[in-house]
């Protein structure tokens, strides 16, 4: 119980700071609901992260959840699971330079790994990374 207080705060954070970080320029952006609007938000779903950085590979993503599952085992709770593995997975994309979206997550670990895909899904009482 202790850690899930320690880290919803953290959680709380990151989400802060990811919402913040996504959100457009309001001097140039479109109004919403205007055909230019709607274009933008269409290409920017499921593109190549932005900043010149290239993906993780699929092999990446699965040797970095592979080696977090002795830690998810651990947490002994789904809240805490997804929290630890929320902020952990974050960072860690982060500092790779690149940070796709729940469904690139997806669609790469049932390639790549599809059990230890179940394995983390399952700890964190989640049905797809898109939850994250």
């Amino acid at each position: 119980m202790r850690t899930i207080r320690m880290l919803a705060p953290t959680l709380c954070l990151v989400l802060a700071l990811t919402a913040c970080a996504d959100a457009p320029d309001p001097s140039g952006a479109a109004a919403s609901g205007t055909p230019a609007a709607a274009d933008a938000a269409s290409s920017a779903v499921g593109s190549a992260p932005s900043g010149g950085s290239t993906p993780v590979s699929a092999k990446e993503v699965c040797a970095y959840l592979d080696g977090q599952l002795p830690t998810l085992r651990g947490i002994g709770s789904e809240t805490g699971t997804m929290a630890n593995l929320t902020v952990n997975l974050y960072s860690w994309y982060e500092k790779q330079g690149a940070v796709p979206t729940g469904r690139q997550i997806d669609d790469q670990t049932r390639q790549e790994c599809p059990a230890t895909r179940t394995e983390v899904l399952e700890l964190a009482g989640m049905e797809s990374f898109e939850r994250l």
